[in-house]
This record gives structure tokens, C-alpha cells and sequence, in this order.
């Protein structure tokens, strides 16, 4: 008999294996946090890394940073000038991640990656979608020169796994700044089943359901959803 969790456990052992530093990183936010289960784990984040190579994205956002799992994975697939600007309110979580990205540079990894300062929608909207700042503005976590891109360049690649009560602005926001031929990728697309099973949904559940079927109902975006653990929408935004 089929079993999803099995199939998951198949997968993973195929799945080429995370790195070391990875590796740790999910070990760390384990022991530090005593849980685990924001973290985007090596399917989620072996996805997130073949999609941004394969998709050849040099700009891109993350919204919710967490402890940098996915953050990671991603940079790893980014080319020489590429940018991560990645938001995260938490100043625990931020801690944490900042500890692994130094870690990635002492590495040699080339990428460059920002956490930017306060709440998300904010940053997002100072540091991110206005054209007129200061590239070099905000909080710079590498001591790499930004090279080629500028705050409001339009966005290659954006990963969001933040407050789901507001994914609907966020997806509101952001489809706009992502290029055509631009991807956004969704985690907890299914919140454990609630924006199906639930008469009666939670405040998340609803937002979640809603920005689904917004995404649904776009003529300017093409999308597939998987059922890869709590759900990925995926979205290409036409050329």
C-alpha cells in the first residue's frame, strides 16, 4: 500500500545530500530552538535550489528567513553577482542565520545575502521595490559590494514562507515586482489540510486559501501546485 510519508523518505534518500554546513544548520535550529518544523528541510530546500538554478535567477527574495536553511540552498544555485535579500523579524531566528551565513562566506561562498531590518512588508517596501534608495542601504550582512543589482530592479526569484495571514498582500505586492518569466515559489500552500477539510476555516487557513485561489484565477501567471509536504504553489509569471 502507497504510503506519503514513505514515499518522503524514499525521496530524501535519493535526493542528493544537503552540504555539511546545511546539514548543521538543521541540526542547530533542533537543539537551539527545540523545533524544527519551520525549517524547509532538504526536499523543500533541494527544490528551491534546483528551481532558482535552473530558472537562472540572480535577484532574489525571501520572505521569512527563519534560521537561513533555505536562504542557503538558494545561494548555492545563484551565479557569480548574485543577490539574496531576505527578511526576517525574529531576532532570534535572524541571530542564528547570520551566525550561518558568516559561515558560508568564511566557506567561500560568493553570493550575496542581506537580512533586511523591521517588519517584512516594510522592508520589502523601503529596501526592496524602491527604485530610488541607495543600493548599499539597509542591513548589509556581507562585506561583499552589491554588483549589478539595485533595490528596485525587477525580482527573479521569490520565496515566501512568512505570516500566512498576509499572504494575499504579499502575493498582491510582489507579483508586480517579479520580471516576466519570474518565478515565486509558496510554502504551506496546504496548512495541513485546513484549506480543504474546514468548513469553517482559521484566519490563516482562509488567507491561505484565498491567495491560492487568487493565483488561481490570474490570467498573467501560470501555476502548479505540489504535494510536497505542507503543499509549494508554484508561479511563473508570463513573459
Amino acid at each position: 500500500m502507497f504510503s506519503i510519508s514513505e514515499a518522503e523518505l524514499y525521496a530524501r534518500h535519493i535526493t542528493k545530500p544537503e552540504t555539511p554546513l546545511l546539514r548543521e544548520v538543521r541540526e542547530t535550529t533542533t537543539r537551539e530552538l527545540a523545533y524544527d518544523t519551520m525549517l524547509s528541510g532538504p526536499l523543500v530546500g533541494s527544490l528551491l535550489r534546483l528551481l532558482v538554478g535552473i530558472s537562472g535567477a540572480r535577484n532574489v527574495l525571501e520572505v521569512g528567513t527563519f534560521t537561513g536553511y533555505a536562504t542557503l540552498q538558494m545561494a548555492l544555485a545563484l551565479p557569480d553577482g548574485g543577490i539574496i535579500r531576505t527578511c526576517e523579524s525574529n531576532e532570534k531566528y535572524a541571530g542564528i542565520a547570520r551566525r550561518f551565513f558568516e559561515r558560508y562566506r568564511e566557506e567561500g561562498g560568493e553570493t550575496e545575502i542581506r537580512i533586511l531590518p523591521g517588519l517584512a512588508m516594510d522592508s520589502i517596501r523601503d529596501h526592496v521595490l524602491s527604485a530610488s534608495r541607495d543600493p548599499h542601504s539597509g542591513v548589509d550582512d556581507t562585506s561583499h559590494p552589491v554588483r549589478d543589482q539595485k533595490p528596485g530592479a525587477p525580482l527573479d526569484f521569490i520565496f515566501l514562507d512568512a505570516d500566512k495571514e498576509q499572504y494575499p498582500e504579499y502575493y498582491e505586492l510582489l507579483v508586480p515586482a517579479l520580471q516576466p518569466g519570474g518565478v515565486m515559489v509558496i510554502d504551506n500552500a496546504f496548512w495541513g489540510g485546513d484549506v480543504w477539510n474546514k468548513k469553517e476555516k482559521d484566519r490563516k487557513a482562509a488567507a491561505i486559501d484565498r491567495m491560492n485561489r487568487m493565483i488561481s484565477g490570474n490570467p498573467e501567471v501560470e501555476n502548479v501546485m505540489l504535494t510536497v509536504r505542507d503543499g509549494l504553489h508554484i508561479i511563473r509569471k508570463k513573459p
